[in-house]
């Protein structure tokens, strides 16, 4: 039965800016940006049409369907408009809260507010110049070239408590100076970031920094703030690079293992770090872990109706091997924490036990003493925390992704198209 044309029409904020998405992609359509206080969404060019319409007010829904048409070209019911758009984000209504941006955090800390992070990152853009950019770089690779077997045969020495304490440090200092990157790319382009802070993600402890504007940006632009953190620590390699070359020492070539390593698993896309949103930006894909899943669910539906799959376009092919990857390292992870959990359930007790021993014979007089012995104990606790807490939060992971892939069959199995969403939030 079709809805009466006398449907109230939906209000929208004012200052809702819509701009033209830079995609690096070739799209079949062009897609919009709508913009509203720090909240992005990603549109079709039909909701933006929808959006544009809404902002001149229009007094009644027979109105709306002629600003529309005006917009698009393209004459649509007043019902039709209407519900698509009940679609809309409830943060482009009027008198509705404002957006909630949620962080991929357990917990976070904001260590630099966005004033202060924007008067640092003002020093900082001049490195992002293209020919001073290339030198440092080739500098970088001649030096780390140089210096990386040593580093990869040192990291596996003894390492004491202080050199623990001192590397800890340096290593913190490393992740600011990662994410300045990210946010002097972002001051380079013009664009303003916010924020930057600590927070822990999935079991891993890592930095972050609020380059959310950075949508509005070209896609090779967006592609320099993303590698932006990584390339302010190779400028800080460089320095502990050559320092490690002159002298050998065993920090400085630990350091250099250890950045090395966390500058890879950031490029690393199954996560959502630098490589991720690499990714995503140079392919034109976003949300690419729910296009995972949705995938997986329809090459399932295919083959259970026995029906041949269509040939893959460029951005299809990229997803499915996204999707092979993604697959591949969640397996991997499953395994490594299955294998930890095993480990810890023959090794753990022992351990604390033979802690617990050492802390009775120190006296409350020799306090050092004890705080040694009391860290010493809270140490070997850490390591097992972060293993049960990863394997709790990949068990939910693993719960959700298959129920959604459940759901996604039996509606791709009683749909015979499925169409691409319009709307999507970054």
């Amino acid at each position: 039965m079709p809805l009466p044309s006398t449907l109230p029409v939906p209000r929208l904020k004012p200052g809702i800016g819509i701009t033209l998405y830079q995609d690096s992609a070739v799209s079949p359509s062009p897609r919009f940006l709508l913009a509203l206080e720090d909240s992005y969404f990603l549109v079709s060019g039909k909701t933006r049409a929808l959006v544009v319409a809404l902002l001149y007010q229009p007094a009644d829904s027979a109105q709306l369907a002629n600003y529309f048409e005006a917009e698009s070209g393209h004459r649509v019911p007043a019902e039709q408009l209407i519900e698509l758009a009940q679609s809309l984000p409830p943060a482009l209504f009027a008198g509705a809260p404002a957006a909630t941006r949620e962080l991929p955090f357990l917990f976070s800390l904001t260590l630099l507010p966005a004033r202060a992070a924007t008067r640092v990152t003002g020093f900082l853009t001049w490195l992002f110049a293209p020919r001073l950019a290339i030198a440092l770089m080739l500098a970088f690779a001649v030096l780390h070239i140089a210096v990386l077997p040593a580093a990869m045969r040192t990291a596996h020495g003894a390492w004491t408590a202080g050199q623990s304490a001192e590397m800890l440090a340096l290593f913190m200092l490393s992740g600011l100076i990662h994410e300045l990157g990210h946010t002097s790319a972002c001051r380079y382009f013009k664009c303003r970031h916010g924020a930057i802070g600590v927070g822990l993600y999935f079991i891993f402890p890592a930095w972050y920094a609020d380059v959310t504007a950075a949508w509005m940006l070209p896609a090779k632009q967006r592609a320099v703030v993303d590698l932006g953190g990584v390339y302010f620590q190779s400028i800080f390699l460089i320095a502990v690079d050559a320092f490690a070359l002159l002298t050998g020492d065993p920090m400085a070539l630990k350091l250099v293992w250890l950045i090395t390593f966390t500058m890879l698993f950031t490029l690393n896309p199954v996560f959502k770090f630098d490589g991720y949103w690499l990714l995503s930006d140079l392919s034109g894909l976003h949300n690419l872990h729910k296009q995972v899943r949705q995938s997986t669910a329809s090459m399932i539906a295919m083959l259970m109706r026995k029906r041949a799959l269509a040939g893959p376009s460029v951005r299809s092919s990229v997803l499915y091997a996204y999707s092979v990857l993604s697959i591949g390292y969640f397996v991997y992870f499953g395994l490594f924490l299955a294998r930890e959990v095993g480990l810890l359930a023959t090794t753990l007790l022992p351990k604390l036990s033979a802690a617990a021993q050492a802390l009775r014979p120190v006296s409350i007089d020799h306090v050092w003493q004890l705080v040694v012995a009391a860290g010493a104990f809270c140490a070997l606790l850490f390591w097992p925390i972060m293993i049960l807490l990863g394997s709790f939060f990949f068990l939910d992971k693993l719960r959700r992704a298959l129920s959604e892939i459940v759901a996604s069959v039996q509606t791709a199995r009683a749909t015979v198209a499925c169409a691409t969403p319009s709307l999507e939030k970054i």
